[in-house]
């Protein structure tokens, strides 16, 4: 059964007086922490606690970086696979042009067979001739340019 709770008593001189030397009593026996700053840390405990700083700066340097290399790998396998349906999508409409283009020759080889009056010579009056464009002058290459070195003749260039 829970005790009755008790109401606050008016405190008296004596009872005061007891409860002030407790807490003084209290108080000195408590010493304080020194502050943090006011004795220096071993060297080897710096050194461990700069060891750590750097080595969480570099694991967050490096998830950053496998991350960014990893979405990278990902994009360009993703434009890779694109590219490949392209080329893929190429080379079926090459094989349909090309059934296209034997299918138009046979047609046409079929209807010359059929009625070979269709097709008429070539004569040379039906032929036209261009003129040449004239030979324009020659320029000259600017100082500026320096005279490339000459290869040797035996010298070869496809290795």
């Amino acid at each position: 059964m829970p005790e009755p709770q008790r109401s606050p008593q008016p405190l008296d001189r004596k009872s005061k007086h007891l409860l002030e030397n407790r807490k003084l009593a209290t108080n000195k026996n408590v010493k304080r922490l020194p502050r943090t700053n006011s004795f220096p840390l071993p060297l080897w405990l710096r050194v461990l606690m700069t060891t750590q700083k750097l080595s969480i700066a570099m694991t967050i340097l490096l998830t950053i970086s496998v991350f960014a290399i990893y979405g990278w790998t990902v994009y360009a396998q993703e434009q890779w696979n694109q590219q490949y349906k392209k080329l893929e999508q190429l080379k079926r409409q090459e094989r349909q042009l090309t059934t296209a283009e034997g299918s138009f020759d046979n047609d046409l080889l079929r209807s010359v067979q059929n009625k070979p009056g269709d097709l008429v010579r070539e004569r040379p009056e039906q032929s036209i001739f261009l003129q040449a464009a004239p030979l324009r002058p020659k320029r000259d290459i600017p100082a500026t340019v320096s005279e490339l070195p000459k290869s040797k003749p035996n010298e070869s260039l496809g290795y």
